[in-house]
């Protein structure tokens, strides 16, 4: 999964996915029967394990708001195995597979769904205990932030300085006030 993330598809090697997994030749494809299955499964895992940690974190957070400031805030400290930041593995895998693999871009779809129902479900939280305006459309600012979050690992992996990242977030945070 992290040499996926940190390459991209087209730029791993079998060489990298056999230095990576420890498999040999034979093994791999035992496993997998081509790079694009290693490839899936990996992205599968990598959105399963995103949106589990992200429910975690939500149900261990005394304040919703908190919560989400804290994850749009998290785009800063995503580095990968070399110290240069990956951005996300969501957005990267949409834009490099485009429309050419359309089951993969259902993948993306599913992942970004899920993703956004995490921050909807913050948000609710954040208006059952009064920190949001009982009207606002959680679904819609879940989708919204979701947004936020792939459009700050971009900007985050392009170079953008952190200060930046902090008052862009701080802009978001208060809209949602």
């Amino acid at each position: 999964m992290q040499v996926f993330w940190q390459r991209g598809y087209e730029a791993t090697s079998l060489q990298d996915l056999l230095a990576a997994t420890g498999l040999s030749k034979s093994s791999l494809y035992q496993t997998y029967p081509s790079k694009l299955a290693w490839f899936e499964a990996a992205f599968a895992r990598y959105c399963r394990n995103r949106q589990q940690m992200l429910l975690e974190l939500l149900e261990q957070s005394s304040s919703p708001l908190d919560y989400i400031r804290s994850r749009l805030l998290g785009v800063l400290d995503d580095e990968g195995l070399d110290g240069i930041p990956r951005g996300c593995m969501l957005v990267n895998v949409a834009n490099e597979f485009s429309l050419s693999q359309p089951h993969i871009l259902s993948l993306t779809k599913q992942a970004t769904e899920g993703f956004s129902q995490v921050l909807s479900a913050a948000l609710k939280r954040a208006q059952a205990m009064g920190e949001l305006n009982a009207q606002a459309d959680t679904e819609a600012l879940g989708f919204y932030l979701q947004c936020v979050i792939s459009g700050l690992r971009t900007q985050v992996k392009s170079g953008l300085p952190a200060q930046r990242i902090v008052f862009t977030v701080d802009q978001v945070m208060n809209q949602l006030r």
